[in-house]
């Protein structure tokens, strides 16, 4: 409960410190709740008429952006107007998949808990999201057509709807842990790959144990069941030490946004104290206006703004794990940051 009520405070006390100061971010820079308010300033000025946001997918990039603002406190239209837009696409069947159908459903979940009674996942664009993941498990506990990633997030939405998932659930996911501590994206171990989960033999297998699908899989299995090999181990190993954060993958060492968070945030899940200089990391990243850059270029310098960044980097900032805790919705920020 302190912890509630500090972040509603802190959330109220940067949206008026943002509202005051003359750029619009300026003075919400000086600490972590204050760089993911600013961060989401700028994603709020980057939506789109729909309603969606800017990514790889924008039913994905949408959902994932209901989650900042939920546990940032950006409120108003924008947060109706998101809502909207992954309402009709689950509505024209746009949204497939466990995985995506769980992404939707944890936005649609922190929405509710964060005051927005209208929002009701078990009818939300004509579908039962809980339904829909439920009855996608097959004996194995492994869900339809699921990745490790996939499995990851159709927990934790779950989890966020207040439903228990099954022992063979997570008996899956647990038992998808490559040897090395990690998990790699699309299947589990198999004994003809390497600890690292990569089969050379192999020229169809391109993956190998990564800290986004590992990350995930710590939040998902924490409380309900211990990995056999320690992740953090895992984490530690993979690390970028010239940058201090997280790359993707082994090969993929240097840090980038959305890795960096997804990591700080599995150690927030396990409350766990994230190595020296990782949350600087992602500080490093972010440009004073609260657009973050992916990553570093050659010289150690930002790359661009990037939404699809920024997006990422929100709950990685607050230290905040899935499913989100959603703090009081306030009036959205304003923002001034250049493009480009």
């Amino acid at each position: 409960m302190g912890r509630t009520v500090w972040r509603i405070t802190a959330s109220v006390t940067v949206a008026v410190v943002v509202f005051a100061s003359g750029d619009g971010v300026a003075g919400a820079s000086t600490d972590d709740a204050g760089r993911a308010a600013s961060a989401m300033a700028y994603v709020g000025a980057e939506q789109f008429a729909d309603g969606s946001f800017p990514g790889l997918s924008a039913v994905g990039s949408t959902a994932d952006t209901v989650l900042d603002m939920t546990a940032t406190g950006f409120g108003g239209a924008a947060l109706t107007d998101a809502l909207t837009y992954l309402r009709s696409q689950v509505h024209t069947g746009n949204v497939t998949g466990v995985g995506l159908t769980a992404k939707v459903l944890m936005a649609a979940e922190a929405a509710l808990a964060a005051g927005r009674t209208a929002v009701d996942p078990t009818h939300f664009g004509g579908a039962d999201l809980i339904a829909s993941i439920t009855g996608a498990e097959r004996p194995s506990g492994r869900f339809r057509d699921a990745s490790v990633f996939d499995q990851a997030l159709a927990i934790i939405a779950l989890v966020s709807a207040g439903a228990t998932p099954t022992v063979a659930e997570t008996t899956w996911l647990a038992g998808a842990q490559c040897p090395d501590g990690g998990w790699q994206f699309d299947r589990p171990h198999r004994a003809s790959e390497n600890r690292h989960c990569r089969d050379k033999s192999d020229p169809n297998d391109s993956t190998s144990s990564d800290t986004n699908t590992t990350a995930m899989a710590v939040m998902a299995l924490h409380g309900l069941r211990a990995p056999d090999a320690d992740p953090f181990a895992f984490f530690h190993s993979i690390r970028d030490h010239v940058h201090h954060g997280w790359g993707y993958t082994w090969g993929f060492h240097r840090t980038d946004a959305n890795s960096t968070s997804l990591v700080l945030q599995a150690f927030a899940a396990d409350g766990k104290r994230p190595p020296a200089r990782a949350a600087r990391a992602l500080r490093r990243l972010r440009y004073p206006c609260g657009a973050v850059a992916y990553s570093f270029d050659d010289d150690g310098r930002r790359t661009g703004k990037d939404v699809a960044a920024t997006i990422g980097a929100a709950l990685g900032f607050l230290g905040e794990p899935f499913p989100v805790e959603p703090v009081a919705l306030v009036a959205p920020w304003a923002t001034t940051c250049p493009p480009g």
